[in-house]
Parts: C-alpha cells; sequence; structure tokens
C-alpha cells in the first residue's frame, strides 16, 4: 500500500480509502470484522460525514464503536465532512457557525477529541470565502481538527481560499474530494458536485498537482458501472432506483467502450474490471487517494490489490482512448 504525506495530517493516508457509508448494511460485529481487515490489508483512512445518518445511527457513530471495540485508535486517519446542505430544502450550511457546529459533533458521535482532516461537503459560493478559512483555521488552534479541505468545490473557488490564506498567514485547503474515475460523468449525481474526469478537466487536475492540494476521488467505480456485475441491458432498462442514476450518470457508448476496453486488460492481466478501473485511477500523474465502499472482505483484498497494480503507459492510453 502506497500512503501519501498530507500537510497537517499526522499519519500518512492509505491512497485507497475505506468509505465508511458502505457499513449501513451491515450489523456491528460484520462492521467491526470488515473495518479490522481493512486495517490488516493496509488501509488506515476512513471517510466519513455528519450527514450520513439515519434516525437511528449514523457513520460517525458506527466508526466511533468500533474504534471503541478496538481499544485503540493509533494509526487511523479518520476524513470526515461537513456543511451539507440542510435537507430536503437543500439549505446551504456553509457558515462558520456550521463548520463549529459540525466538527464539534463529528468529534462527539465519533468519541475522539481530534478529526485528523475536515472537509467542507459542499459549497456556497456566496459566502466570502475569508470567513470560512478563518472560522476553519480557529478549529485548527484549538486542536479540534489537523488539516482541512473540501468536497465539490469548483477550483477556482479552492484557490480563492488558498491565496486568502497564503495572504493571512493561516493554513490553507491541503485536500479535495472530487469525482474523478475512468468514465466521463454525463449528469450529476446529486446537487452541486464537481467532477475532475474528462479532457475538460485537464487544467484542473494540473492545478491540483502543481499546487500539491490532494484528490480524494470520490466514485471512482462510477457508481457501478465499472463493476462487471452490471450488465448493460440492466442498465438501459433501468427506469428508477440505483440502475436508473448510473445509467443516467455514466451510460454513454463511448464510457461503455472504455468499459469494454478496461475489462479486455484486466483478462490479459488476470484482473477484475473493477481492479482495472481503480488502477487507472490511481496511475494519475496527481496521485489521487480514492475512496471504495468495501463492503466484504473480499471486496477489502481485490481494491487493495488493484492499489499494487501498475498499469502500463500503453495499457492506460488504449483504455481511455482507444
Amino acid at each position: 500500500m502506497q500512503y501519501i504525506e498530507i500537510p497537517g495530517v499526522q499519519t500518512p493516508m492509505s491512497r485507497v480509502v475505506q468509505g465508511a457509508i458502505s457499513l449501513f448494511a451491515l450489523d456491528d460485529p460484520s462492521r467491526f470484522a470488515l473495518l479490522d481487515a481493512a486495517v490488516d490489508a493496509g488501509i488506515n483512512a476512513f471517510d466519513t460525514a455528519v450527514n450520513y445518518a439515519t434516525p437511528d445511527d449514523g457513520v460517525d457513530a458506527i466508526l466511533g464503536r468500533w474504534i471503541r471495540h478496538r481499544g485503540s485508535r493509533e494509526g487511523i486517519v479518520i476524513s470526515a465532512k461537513g456543511c451539507h446542505p440542510e435537507l430536503p430544502d437543500w439549505i446551504p450550511r456553509v457558515n462558520p457557525d456550521a463548520i463549529n457546529e459540525d466538527i464539534n459533533r463529528s468529534r462527539q458521535q465519533i468519541g475522539v477529541d481530534h478529526l485528523d482532516l475536515w472537509l467542507f461537503h459542499r459549497d456556497d459560493p456566496s459566502v466570502e470565502i475569508g470567513s470560512l478559512v478563518e472560522a476553519v483555521n480557529v478549529a485548527i488552534d484549538r486542536g479540534h481538527i489537523g488539516a482541512w479541505g473540501v468536497s465539490n468545490w469548483t477550483t477556482s473557488r479552492i484557490e480563492s481560499a488558498a491565496d486568502y490564506a497564503d495572504a493571512h498567514g493561516l493554513r490553507g485547503p491541503v485536500a479535495n474530494s472530487a469525482h474523478f474515475s475512468l468514465v466521463d460523468q454525463l449528469d450529476e449525481p446529486w446537487d452541486d458536485v464537481v467532477t475532475l474526469t474528462g479532457p475538460d478537466r485537464a487544467a484542473d487536475r494540473e492545478w491540483h498537482r502543481e499546487r500539491e492540494v490532494a484528490v480524494v476521488a470520490w466514485s471512482p467505480l462510477a457508481g457501478g458501472f465499472l463493476s462487471e456485475r452490471i450488465a448493460r441491458q440492466e442498465l438501459e432498462d433501468a427506469n428508477e432506483g440505483h440502475l436508473a442514476d448510473t445509467a443516467r450518470c455514466y451510460l454513454s457508448d463511448d464510457n461503455w467502450a472504455r468499459r469494454e476496453r478496461a475489462a479486455e486488460v484486466g483478462r490479459r492481466l488476470g484482473l477484475t474490471l473493477s481492479q482495472v478501473a481503480l488502477a487507472w485511477a490511481l496511475h494519475a500523474d496527481f496521485k489521487p487517494l480514492v475512496i471504495v465502499a468495501n463492503a466484504t472482505n473480499d471486496e477489502v483484498a481485490e481494491n487493495v490489490a488493484a492499489e499494487g497494480t501498475v498499469l502500463t503507459e500503453a495499457d492506460c492510453q488504449y483504455i481511455f482512448s482507444g
């Protein structure tokens, strides 16, 4: 497993990040066994968010129970998110009060004093950037978080935050969680999300590389589109639910052709389609981390093996453009 050093995060983060939202489908013994297996395989970073919750439970609380069960937080990197718009009316919550509220709520629910990395889950461009940068720096000064970043912010907005921090001697954003995968995102799976995929986003990817802002890629398998478990006919026939959303966001002739070429390379290398897709994303020159929703021990092993797979430049070029 490769690990990425991120300024302000004391422990280097594994490039494969466990997406904790997949834990909802399991009971606590199965969750704990899965998370233990992830750690044993080299995964030390765990993605959560204060709004990943039901009326009865939440991912923050699940992670907290697991940490208490294992008896130690040593070596565990918690990447939490907050300031998500209030549902169902999508009321913006990107403001200093919500920053403080959500950081403290995650700390309390997980049962830790300190979050390693905290991200704005969405943006509200109407809010003056300086107030946000200053508020999140207060949380760092209090020892509540180690570093901060964003999710689903445009590159220009991240740059504004970084420039403000530089000009005022403050800690700027060190990470951005955005969509990045082999296939282009044709439509937003949720409101106000940002993708770094495709030739139109080349300048954005280069900016992250030059400014050394880590990319933590969500949905690198494109909502299951890059999985052999889904057939094209299923996607074409779907008219509601998860499959319909996946088809709306990713099903096109170009994307399907990339999928088929990735599967072809996988057959030659003895890898699954999903492994090739993850290896392709990890191969990018800006060294992204990838969030994977492991739900079984076999998936943990498969995705960790993908991280150790090295694709040639020729393979990557063939997969993407034929």
